[in-house]
């Protein structure tokens, strides 16, 4: 069960500009002070759930018990994903960093921009944009996507899954 989650999650698709001499045409990075409905998300937010709408079985475990709770089936370094949204309109997201042992780390920084639900991240001249759910009291949001997944037979199944990320 190979998968990375983190990156489709967030990162997945990007759109880059170029211009017809082959020189990137980068988006500017967010600047300004933050709106009073962007303040929700500055801070600290860990990954603490992906759901899945179909029950996959991930784990090679010798048995068929597939479930929809993804994240149960991925490994400690799989579901160490935290971003951080400052005041100053930048963002990081690291993957690996807090679970122990993990081999692989990565970390993606760039600028961002709440206009709604929508969620606006810049990233070496690319903009992402994803439509997020906070929840009533402000406490976690959600992005949900159509992913692909292979289970643990080998098939793949097409799946919506929902990525929870709670404010530490």
């Amino acid at each position: 069960m190979k998968i990375k989650l983190i990156g489709v999650c967030l990162l997945g698709v990007l759109f880059l500009n170029c211009n017809t001499d082959n020189e990137p045409n980068c988006i500017a990075d967010f600047t300004g002070t933050l709106t009073a409905t962007e303040t929700v998300l500055e801070g600290t937010w860990a990954l603490t759930a992906i759901e899945s709408s179909v029950a996959i079985d991930l784990t090679d475990d010798q048995e068929d018990n597939a479930i929809k709770d993804i994240y149960r089936q991925s490994t400690d370094c799989q579901n160490d994903a935290v971003y951080s949204f400052l005041s100053s309109r930048s963002f990081s997201l690291k993957q690996g960093y807090i679970a122990e042992d993990c081999e692989s780390k990565s970390s993606v920084t760039g600028s961002w921009q709440l206009s709604g639900d929508l969620l606006s991240l810049v990233n070496s001249c690319t903009v992402f944009n994803v439509e997020i759910e906070v929840n009533e009291d402000e406490t976690a949001f959600t992005v949900s996507n159509v992913v692909n997944l292979r289970d643990i037979d080998n098939k793949i199944v097409e799946t919506n899954v929902t990525y929870t990320y709670t404010k530490n």
